[in-house]
């Protein structure tokens, strides 16, 4: 064994920006691509547990350098006025994967420590010094991002909210031309003044801007609240003496975003779509025209100003319209869909996809498969993937199966995705699946069955609960039962092969066949008991009344209610505890174990101090 493991760790990859993702293909070797001028090889050490982790390191660790060059490589075209689309295009999938990363970055940190201690009894001989080493150099460099990971973040998400500026070389030119042309007559008497007052006045005041000036006597009022006006009318006249006419100006834009973008969640919490849809057709600032737009969409309306948006704004706001549009999903927007899959945006594409999806139209369809799946760029095939769950048709979710199968986990990630909003039997057993065989997709995938809002989902994650030991995605299953509510007693079959009965008699017309480790909600039990031979052995007990999913092919609904003999199940009762709600015990009871589900209050308590 130790053998193995020295021959895999002598062995080596290079790491490249496409790692990452492929959807960064046409950066590489650009001079965003933080690999350009190093190369960056990895070791394989043939421990699973070792290069899954050097593997996620090296991702997350080239996804931040990345962003800090497209963030660095975009201010310091702006200072000089070069367009910045190419940074665009790059903060556009960056504003995506970010988040994930950043949130990733403590807990990676910790695994780093983690391996590194254990590194001499999982490795012998040089092979040892060789992944300590390779450990410590990714230590070193998690340690730097962690400190400006949020840095890196805010950046990028600045400079893709602030891309309606991206204009203003035209802009400028604009402003700068129309004084000369509008005023010809006033120029001979203001101009030779005006200007070199203001270079004088910025050379000048620099050094003399910064002074502490004593109040005016005069001024002087009693009462407290009149005096704090006082001060601060007068704090506020001194700056403004100060300030340039530039810093005015981007004061007052700072400002104008800043009241329009209160105004926007104002208008969203009290749900006034109408408030709405006047700041995106009025409001000058494009970032808050954005808000406004994806507001509409959380609220589910505005989709004739949505679509006036789409086409006549501008580059900023036309793609937070296209988003809002898709989480409407009206059948009326069909034309708009299709021409956005036709978009050079890939974003617009994406959400496009899953807006098409929404309408149920059968061409929609056909084009997601044709050509949202066949896309190059990740985001896209998510988003058509979502697109195609809308339709609910059981052929689709062989097409989610197969993507499950992919090397890209943000394509996994949006297949579970598409598995949950499908909703059917059959989606929920593939995530069953997921949990038990894919322990990095665990926890994702019992989030996706938790958004199935069904009985069926329900069954699913007692299921999960039951075959499960990891301490981690029970409490994560408990909670998800708690907060769906679901309290109650569920029976579990322990017999391999019997029916479900439309009456308490074992003579009775068999309704639909279970079988070992099936779910159903109990719904009642008889009060007489029976008599039942049960292979050689003749038990007497009651009958319980469950409510199970129908096995039956051709079956009209999705769920049959009959009748099972007591012995022949497990009983489970998910209860409310106290009075808040918030806590629950979990607990089974022919056996009498029990386990207290996950409660939210006790993740926020402080502790007392005695």
């Amino acid at each position: 064994m130790v053998l193995v493991l020295l021959i895999g760790c002598s062995s080596s990859k290079p790491y490249q920006l496409t790692d990452v993702s492929p959807k960064y293909k046409e950066y590489q070797g650009s001079d965003l691509d933080p690999h350009k001028t190093k190369d960056v090889i990895i070791p394989v050490t043939n421990n699973r547990k070792y290069d899954d982790f050097i593997q996620e390191a090296h991702k997350t660790i080239a996804l931040l350098e990345f962003g800090e060059n497209v963030a660095l490589r975009a201010d310091s075209k702006k200072t000089v006025g070069e367009p910045v689309t190419k940074e665009m295009q790059a903060a556009a999938y960056l504003e995506e994967d970010l988040p994930q990363i950043v949130s990733k970055l403590p807990g990676l940190l910790q695994t780093n420590q983690d391996l590194i201690d254990s590194t001499p009894n999982d490795f012998d001989g040089p092979a040892i010094g060789r992944v300590s080493h390779e450990l410590g150099n990714i230590l070193d460099s998690l340690k730097e991002f962690n400190s400006k990971a949020i840095g890196i973040q805010n950046a990028i998400r600045h400079l893709r909210s602030d891309s309606g500026n991206y204009n203003q070389g035209k802009e400028v030119t604009e402003v700068e031309t129309k004084p000369v042309v509008a005023d010809p007559v006033i120029a001979p008497v203001e101009e030779p003044k005006k200007k070199p007052e203001k270079i004088i006045f910025k050379k000048e005041d620099t050094s003399s801007k910064i002074s502490i000036k004593r109040l005016n006597r005069k001024t002087k009022v009693t009462g407290k609240a009149k005096a704090n006006e006082q001060i601060n009318e007068l704090v506020k006249k001194e700056e403004e003496e100060v300030l340039s006419d530039e810093e005015k100006k981007d004061r007052e834009y700072t400002d104008q975003i800043r009241n329009g973008l209160v105004q926007v969640f104002q208008w969203e919490y009290y749900r006034k779509p109408q408030k709405l849809e006047k700041i995106l057709s009025t409001h000058p600032i494009p970032r808050v025209r954005s808000a406004a737009a994806l507001a509409l969409g959380r609220l589910k309306a505005g989709r004739v100003s949505l679509q006036n948006a789409i086409d006549k704004d501008g580059y900023q706001v036309r793609p937070a319209a296209y988003k809002a549009l898709s989480d409407l999903g009206d059948k009326r927007s069909l034309s708009y869909f299709i021409a956005g899959t036709k978009a050079e945006d890939p974003e617009v594409i994406a959400v496009s996809y899953e807006g098409l999806g929404k309408t149920r139209d059968p061409a929609g369809r056909e084009m997601i498969l044709t050509t949202g799946l066949a896309s190059e760029y990740v985001v896209i095939v998510s988003g058509a993937l979502r697109g195609l769950a809308y339709h609910k048709l059981d052929a689709d979710v062989e097409v989610f199966d197969k993507f499950l199968k992919s090397n890209d986990n943000e394509i996994k990630e949006a297949a579970l995705e598409a598995l949950a909003i499908h909703g059917s039997r059959e989606s929920l057993r593939i995530l069953e699946r997921v949990v038990v065989e894919e322990p990095s997709l665990a926890l994702t995938a019992v989030d996706e069955i938790s958004k199935n809002p069904t009985l069926s989902a329900t069954f699913a994650l007692i299921r999960l609960n039951e075959s499960q030991t990891d301490e981690k995605l029970n409490k994560r299953i408990g909670e998800s039962l708690l907060r769906r509510k679901a309290f109650g007693k569920y029976a579990i079959i322990l017999v391999q092969d019997d029916y479900l009965r439309a009456e308490p008699n074992e003579r009775s017309r068999p309704l639909s066949y279970i079988k070992n480790k099936e779910i159903g909600l109990i719904l009642s039990e008889t009060k007489k008991e029976f008599a039942v031979r049960i292979g050689e052995d003749i038990l007497t007990d009651k009958y319980i009344q469950v409510k199970m999913e129908s096995t039956l092919p051709g079956a009209r609904g999705a769920f049959v209610t009959g009748w099972v003999f007591y012995p022949k199940l497990d009983i489970i009762e998910v209860k409310q505890l106290g009075s808040d709600g918030n806590s629950g015990k979990y607990s089974n009871l022919k056996k009498g174990k029990h386990n207290n589900l996950f409660n939210p209050i006790e993740e926020i308590k402080v502790p007392r101090k005695e």
